[in-house]
C-alpha cells in the first residue's frame, strides 16, 4: 500500500514537472509568433503550424491512430474543436482590441477550468486548489491587466474583448476535456486528431479567405520563417501535445490551469532575457503570486492536512 503510494507521489510528481515544463515552452512562443505574425497572416501561419504538425504526427502515428475507436477519434475531434475555436477567437479579438488587455482577458481560463470541470466530468476542485486558483488570478491580474488611458480614463470594453473572453472560455473547455478524455482514451489519439482538426480547419479557413480576397499578404517563405515553424511545429505544438495529454491523466484540470498560469511568468522573463524588457514592479508582484498560487495548490494550505483524492473529488 506505501509502495503504491509512493508510485503514485512519483507519478504526480512527474506530470506536474512535465506541465510547468510545458508552461515554459508555451512561454517562449510569443515572441517567435509575434515575429511571424509581422510578416504572415495569421490564416497561413495557423495553417502552417499544424499542417507540419499533423504532418510529422501522421508519420510516426498513423497506423496506431487507425486501430483506434470511434469514441477515441471523436473526442479528439472534440479537442480540435475547442483548441481553434480558441486560436480563432483570440487572434480575431486582437484585431480590435489591445494586447495588454487580451493577455489578462485570455487569462480568465483559469476561472473556467474548475466550472467547466464540474459541467463534464462532475469533479470538485480541493480547497487548496481553490486558494491557489484565487491567488494565482491576483498574480495574473496585476501581470497583465493594463492601466487607465493617458486622460485618465478607462478602458471601455469592445467586441475584440468579448472576442478574447470566447477564447478563455474554449480554453477552459479545452482544458477540463482533456483531463476527462485522458484518463479514458489513448492520449497519442488524442494529440494526433486534435491537432489534424485544428490544421484542416485552419486550412479551409486560408482558402475561404483566399478565395472571398481577404487574404492578400504574400506569406514569404525563408529560412528565418522556416526555423520559426519548425520550432513551433514539432516543439509548441507535436511535444506540447503530447505531454499535455499524457500528464493530465495524473492532474485535476484545476491545478493544470494553475499550473498553465506559469506560461505569462516564462514569458516576461523570456522577453527580458531577449529583449531587456524590465518586469517591473507590480508586473513582477504578480509572477511571484502566481508561484505562491502554484506552491499552494501542490503541497496545500498551512496547517491542513493535504487529501489525496477520492473518487470524483479531484
Amino acid at each position: 500500500m506505501k509502495s503504491e503510494q509512493n508510485e503514485n507521489n512519483r507519478s504526480s510528481w512527474r506530470a506536474e514537472a512535465s506541465l510547468i515544463a510545458l508552461a515554459l515552452i508555451w512561454g517562449t512562443s510569443h515572441v517567435i509568433t509575434k515575429d511571424i505574425l509581422a510578416s504572415h497572416s495569421p490564416s497561413f501561419y495557423t495553417t502552417a503550424r499544424f499542417g507540419l504538425a499533423s504532418i510529422v504526427f501522421l508519420l510516426f502515428f498513423w497506423r496506431h491512430v487507425r486501430q483506434s475507436s470511434r469514441a477515441e477519434i471523436g473526442e479528439g475531434v472534440l479537442l480540435g474543436l475547442c483548441s481553434f475555436a480558441g486560436i480563432a477567437f483570440y487572434v480575431s479579438g486582437l484585431v480590435f482590441t489591445q494586447v495588454s488587455k487580451a493577455g489578462f482577458i485570455s487569462g480568465l481560463y483559469m476561472v473556467f477550468t474548475p466550472l467547466f470541470a464540474y459541467a463534464i466530468s462532475r469533479t470538485r476542485p480541493r480547497t487548496e486548489h481553490l486558494t491557489g486558483l484565487l491567488v494565482a488570478l491576483g498574480g495574473f491580474l496585476l501581470l497583465s491587466l493594463p492601466g487607465g488611458d493617458r486622460a485618465g480614463g478607462t478602458e471601455s470594453v469592445n467586441w475584440g474583448d468579448l472576442l478574447v473572453l470566447l477564447a478563455a472560455m474554449a480554453w477552459g473547455v479545452h482544458i477540463a476535456a482533456t483531463t476527462a478524455f485522458a484518463v479514458r482514451s489513448d492520449v497519442r489519439t488524442l494529440a494526433v486528431v486534435q491537432v489534424l482538426t485544428v490544421a484542416v480547419l485552419a486550412l479551409t479557413v486560408h482558402l475561404i479567405l483566399r478565395q472571398t480576397g481577404y487574404e492578400r499578404q504574400t506569406n514569404p517563405i525563408d529560412g528565418r520563417f522556416i526555423w520559426q515553424i519548425g520550432y513551433m511545429s514539432l516543439i509548441v505544438t507535436c511535444l506540447a501535445a503530447l505531454v499535455q495529454t499524457r500528464a493530465q491523466k495524473s492532474v485535476s484540470s484545476t491545478h493544470a490551469a494553475i499550473l498553465y498560469a506559469l506560461e505569462p511568468v516564462s514569458s516576461a522573463v523570456f522577453a527580458y532575457l531577449v529583449f531587456g524588457e524590465a518586469l517591473g514592479l507590480r508586473r513582477g508582484a504578480g509572477a511571484a503570486l502566481i508561484l505562491v498560487g502554484v506552491t499552494v495548490s501542490r503541497i496545500g494550505l498551512p496547517g491542513k492536512e493535504r487529501r489525496h483524492p477520492v473518487g470524483r473529488d479531484l
